[in-house]
């Protein structure tokens, strides 16, 4: 998989220890808006975990819903994601390279399936593509048709691939032989990719089946539909290696936005929390409770020690470890919990000593939404 360093825009506020609630001692810090920040307005460095970004759009029927209590419909609540998400990006992105396309015909006048070439990110092209999606939600769910594209579409590509599938679990593919999870996992086997699958439905055999589509790899997972617009980090955690820059925004100046906790360490191959770190845990478990409208942003590392696939799993087992605790010991709701995993892709130390790799084993946060 490709680890590559680049240099993309993000929003930013800047960190400094809370004096007087968190002593010092402790790796929670308050994050405050030096600025009125409204816009993109500073160049960041990340670690980019993926090479090319494949959106699979749902415009069929059921997408006509309303989306909850918003005046949307789940259709234009899904634009409404693209664009959000795409203004996170540099205007131009060459080293990204980003496909958006539909797995339901739009209308006999415009059968149009593809809406934005695979091709290096330019975002104004992009945005245009998305206002070119249909208006109408209407026609077939086509996934079963959508995934055998899919996958004689990866045979051309190189690195890491991250497919993005909105979807609300079903499929009205008349005669297929092979369901989306059967062709999702003959995908994976083959191919360098994980699924972001995008819940637009809270019914619970359909959430079941996209959870099981999910679970093809360790990389896979489900965000809900509310999650994906509400919380900038989850477009961003399957692009970017969650680190020490989270994204953050605020309207006013000075006022504390969110919290950072950058210390939380593992031993050797081990999912365990060392007790030593539970003043910084307590500290973010008041912090969520005094704050019941935030949420918090967690993310897993490892060493460089063992394969790729077992570090994603020791690093998903970190950070879930973590989230346990919180809903465990605070009562703190699973739903304000985001959680990414990255094995060794993102260190913060060289992985040739040992005190190297015990930095890097590791989990980080951000809680974000503070009153």
């Amino acid at each position: 998989m490709s680890r590559k360093m680049i240099v993309a825009m993000i929003f930013v506020a800047t960190a400094f220890v809370l004096g007087g609630l968190v002593p010092e001692s402790q790796a929670v810090e308050a994050v405050v808006a030096t600025t009125v920040v409204k816009k993109i307005d500073k160049i960041e460095t990340l670690t980019r975990v993926a090479d090319n970004v494949i959106i699979l759009f749902d415009s069929s029927g059921s997408m006509g819903e309303p989306f909850g209590d918003s005046g949307m419909s789940k259709l234009d609540a899904a634009k409404t994601i693209l664009k959000r998400r795409a203004d996170l990006l540099p205007d131009s992105y060459p080293e990204l390279k980003v496909g958006l396309y539909s797995y339901t015909p739009s209308n006999k006048e415009d059968p149009r399936t593809v809406f934005y070439k695979l091709q290096p990110f330019k975002k104004a092209e992009f945005q245009k593509a998305v206002d070119e999606l249909p208006k109408e939600a209407s026609g077939p769910t086509l996934m079963v048709a959508a995934m055998r594209k899919l996958g004689s579409f990866l045979d051309g590509l190189s690195g890491n691939t991250v497919v993005f599938l909105f979807t609300d679990g079903t499929h009205s593919d008349e005669g297929a032989t092979d369901s989306p999870l059967t062709l999702a996992r003959k995908i994976a086997s083959k191919h360098d990719v994980d699924f972001q699958v995008i819940s637009t439905t809270d019914e619970e055999v359909k959430v079941k089946l996209m959870e099981a589509v999910a679970s093809i790899n360790e990389a896979s997972r489900v965000h809900s539909f509310e999650d994906m617009i509400e919380r900038p980090e989850v477009f961003s955690g399957s692009v970017f290696a969650l680190e020490e820059t989270f994204i953050v925004s605020a309207e006013t100046r000075e006022e504390v936005v969110g919290f950072k906790l950058d210390r939380i360490k593992f031993g050797f191959d081990d999912a365990e929390i060392n007790v030593e770190f539970g003043a910084e845990l307590d500290t973010v478990g008041e912090i969520l409770q005094s704050n019941p409208l935030s949420y918090i942003v967690l993310a897993g590392h490892t060493d460089n020690v063992g394969t790729e696939e077992y570090n994603l799993a020791l690093s998903h087992k970190r950070v879930e470890a973590v989230a346990r605790y919180l809903v465990k010991k605070f009562n703190i709701d699973p739903s304000r919990i985001s959680t990414f995993w990255y094995g060794s892709a993102a260190p913060v130390a060289p992985n040739d000593t040992e005190a190297g790799r015990q930095k890097n084993r590791r989990v980080v946060g951000f809680i974000a939404g503070v009153n």
